[in-house]
């Protein structure tokens, strides 16, 4: 994925309240672009089976791209954090600059950092109980 349709896979995320599916105006105010720019980006999500659309057009985030998204949001997280924290990047540089990077991890290691840093969680509240 690029980190431009990832972006608007978290801006699809962001709006979707999983009842209705979304219009494509709708994301484009969202993310301050033409609909023909969600058109496309739409287009490519729904043949990465990401998202599908509905019988009235509207779209809707299917199971993988949900499980897709949580892993990319695990990577995003863990590089933002270390940004801001050890060196000192803005929250809003760390978190696009996050996005640009976790795009260019294979999925096998964007796999394996989501499964460390949820048995690293798991561990931290074993811990706190």
């Amino acid at each position: 994925m690029t980190s431009a349709e990832l972006k608007y896979l978290i801006a699809i995320d962001q709006l979707y309240d999983r009842t209705a599916g979304l219009r494509l105006t709708a994301i484009a105010a969202k993310m301050n672009v033409s609909k023909v720019s969600v058109y496309r980006a739409v287009e490519r999500l729904e043949r990465n089976g990401y998202i599908r659309r509905d019988d009235k057009n509207k779209v809707v985030i299917v199971p993988f791209g949900y499980e897709q998204l949580e892993k990319y949001n695990i990577l995003i997280q863990w590089i933002s954090s270390h940004l801001r924290e050890k060196c000192g990047v803005s929250a809003e540089i760390a978190y696009n600059d996050a996005i640009g990077a976790a795009c260019e991890f294979s999925e096998a290691s964007r796999n394996a950092i989501a499964a460390f840093a949820q048995n690293r969680q798991g561990n931290k509240e074993d811990t706190n109980d």
